[in-house]
């Protein structure tokens, strides 16, 4: 299945979890957010938020320094 992420298109297997794009990417969770139709899900959230297809998810990545 196809989704949307910050734009662009990402595969994902069907049935797949917010938390499976993190592992499909390969990156670390940790100074990640998500957001679907502009509402941040809440990180103990995410393995139990499904995907579909088309799904606009946008990802916030913290970035250190000024």
């Amino acid at each position: 299945m196809k989704i949307k992420l910050n734009g662009e298109d990402l595969e994902l297997q069907d049935g797949a979890v917010l938390s499976d794009i993190c592992t499909k990417l390969g990156i670390d969770s940790k100074g990640v957010a998500f957001a679907i139709d502009s509402e941040v899900i809440p990180r103990d959230e995410w393995a139990s938020t499904k995907l579909a297809e088309g799904t606009d998810v946008m990802m916030i990545r913290a970035v250190c320094g000024g």
